[in-house]
């Protein structure tokens, strides 16, 4: 099996690793992985105002929204050393 295609981007002078950008998250639609994201790029300056200090939890659906989710509480241990964490 092939390994799914990777892109670097800047954000902020932050390098973000994505993956599989190909991928429908939103079969009803046809959304895409990256046509997710660049929602939430363009919808983030008017969002993060309200979330900031607030604590986060992730509800996850890893195969699409139309299959198994689950809860991410935690912050993995593979994030980013520059991701803040507080136990709440």
């Amino acid at each position: 099996m092939p390994q799914p295609k990777r892109v670097e981007v800047d954000v902020l002078g932050r390098t973000l690793s994505l993956s599989n950008l190909d991928k429908v998250l939103y079969p009803a639609a046809g959304f895409t992985k990256g046509q997710v994201i660049d929602y939430y790029t363009r919808v983030a300056p008017y969002v993060l105002p309200h979330l900031e200090g607030r604590a986060l939890t992730l509800k996850r659906y890893p195969n699409g929204v139309e299959a198994q989710f689950f809860y991410e509480k935690n912050a993995p241990s593979h994030r980013p050393a520059w991701v803040r964490t507080a136990t709440v």
